[in-house]
Formats: C-alpha cells, sequence, structure tokens
C-alpha cells in the first residue's frame, strides 16, 4: 500500500510539471502573438507618405461612392458622393501618422477650407484601429470625421495623408499627397486648371487641327502644296532634270 501511494504521489509531481510547463508555453506563445497584432496594428496606423508632395492627378478610382462609417462618437453616419453632391475633399488621415499631425493641428486652428471644396470630410479607419476619443481630441467640431476603413479600401488609399477631390457628379478630380493644408491649396488649385483645360473645346484634338489648318492657309498653302510633300517636290525634279 505505501509503494503505490508514492508511485501516485510522483506521478501526480510529474502531471503537475508536465501542467506547469504547458501553461509556460502558452503564456508565451500569446505574449508573442500580442506583440505581433500590436506591431501590425502600428503599421497599418502609421502608413508612410511618399517623400514630397505628389500632384492631385493620374487617378486610379474613376467613381466617387458613398462613404459608410460612424462618427467618433458612434453615430452612424453616410457621406453621398454622387451627382447633384457637393464637391468635396476627403482628407485620408489617421491619428497615429506623424506626418499628418501638422493637418490636425491646421484643423483646429479652424482654417477657411471654402478654397478647398464645398465640403471637406476626414476619413479615418474604424474602431478597431483608431481610438474615437483620441479623434475626439484631434480633432474639431467641423470638419466631419468619418471612421471607416471600408472607404480607404473602396479609394484604393496607398497611406496617410492621403487626400481624393471628388467633382460632385460622382467622379473624381484629382487625388495625391501634401504635408500642410497650404501646400494642399496649390494641388486643388492645379487640378481644377487641369480639369478645365481638358474641358476646354479649343484643347481638343479638333480645334488644334483647325488652327493649324488656319494658320497655313493664311500664309498661302493650301492642300496639294509642294511644301506639304517634299518627297514628292524632290522626286519632280529629279525627273524634269
Amino acid at each position: 500500500m505505501l509503494v503505490l501511494t508514492i508511485v501516485i504521489a510522483v506521478l501526480l509531481v510529474i502531471a503537475l510539471v508536465y501542467i506547469v510547463a504547458l501553461l509556460r508555453s502558452h503564456a508565451d506563445i500569446l505574449r508573442r502573438l500580442t506583440a505581433l497584432e500590436e506591431t501590425q496594428a502600428d503599421r497599418g496606423a502609421v502608413a508612410a507618405p511618399a517623400p514630397g508632395p505628389s500632384p492631385l492627378g493620374g487617378e486610379e478610382v474613376l467613381t466617387a461612392g458613398p462613404i459608410s462609417g460612424t462618427t467618433p462618437r458612434g453615430d452612424s453616419v453616410t457621406l453621398s458622393l454622387g451627382p447633384g453632391s457637393p464637391v468635396t475633399l476627403l482628407a485620408f488621415l489617421t491619428s497615429g501618422c506623424a506626418s499628418c499631425a501638422p493637418l490636425w493641428a491646421g484643423l483646429r486652428d479652424a482654417p477657411d477650407l471654402t478654397s478647398l471644396a464645398e465640403r471637406v470630410a476626414v476619413i479615418t479607419h474604424d474602431a478597431t484601429r483608431e481610438s474615437p476619443t483620441r479623434l475626439e481630441r484631434l480633432a474639431p467640431a467641423t470638419p466631419e470625421v468619418i471612421m471607416s476603413s471600408a472607404a480607404w479600401s473602396t479609394y484604393a488609399v496607398p497611406g496617410s495623408p492621403h487626400f481624393v477631390l471628388t467633382d460632385g457628379a460622382g467622379g473624381v478630380l484629382g487625388r495625391g499627397s501634401a504635408l500642410s493644408w497650404e501646400q494642399l491649396e496649390t494641388m486643388v488649385n492645379d487640378a481644377r486648371a487641369d480639369a478645365r483645360r481638358a474641358a476646354d473645346p479649343a484643347h481638343t484634338t479638333a480645334e488644334r487641327a483647325e488652327r493649324s489648318e488656319r494658320a497655313l492657309a493664311s500664309a498661302g498653302i493650301g492642300p496639294g502644296h509642294p511644301s506639304l510633300y517634299p518627297g514628292a517636290g524632290v522626286g519632280s525634279d529629279d525627273q524634269d532634270r
């Protein structure tokens, strides 16, 4: 009986040692997973912007779809960007982006953003990657702040800060990066000028051809003029000789 008791006691000790080792291993795995998740979250929130400002142009997203999300206070909101909507500047910012800090500070100084667009909306990631409390400290009452990670995917945002200018008709005028509101204003003005230039009939291919024809006619050069066919002219001279 004594021997059996000793054997049972030894087995219990071995089992306890094994359980403790498993618990320690499990705790170590959880610690590593937590550290990895925090690192990935930081990388997502602090996306590195381009080395310098890029012009609002070369847009990959040609249509402006609605943006649905929540405010930092938790209210559901949908931003319509289709035909009949105001010309809207979407500012994709995050609370952890170092390059976004001057832009958040500029918002708190209540700049006049009407020169940029009829409406300005700040788009951040949702509550799984952003702190609503921190966003409330960073953002003033206006412009509106919408937390929507889906919008970042829809508009193929490469990182923050990033801006998308819609045209109020369901389209995108341009997109790019800027490190200050002043820098962004110059880019927006250039994008608008480019859009007006593209829509101006004076810059179409047909109008350029007409202008060329008028210039040639005023110089006495019309269809069949030898100067328009230099190769043929040389050939005729050679045959005459």
